[in-house]
């Protein structure tokens, strides 16, 4: 019995020290995209304007287009 405690603590000591290493990666990556989007400068924030203005409009013409009558009277 005490044997399988010790094997059972090793599994889980293998499992933990992975777990650590992944955890490191996975902050190493988080800062990495972090700073990606903190330098997200004039280019991507007018790519959200016109984007922003473009739906906004496309929104208000598909909402009032059916009102306009554009037949010759």
């Amino acid at each position: 019995m005490n044997d399988d405690v010790q094997r059972d603590l090793g599994r889980m000591e293998a499992q933990i020290t992975t777990l650590i290493s992944q955890v490191g990666v996975l902050n190493r990556k988080v800062d990495a995209l972090d700073k990606t989007l903190s330098q997200a400068t004039g280019g991507w924030r007018m790519l959200l304007l016109i984007g922003g203005f473009a739906g906004t409009l496309g929104g208000l013409v598909g909402k009032y287009l059916p009102f306009i009558d554009l037949r010759p009277h």
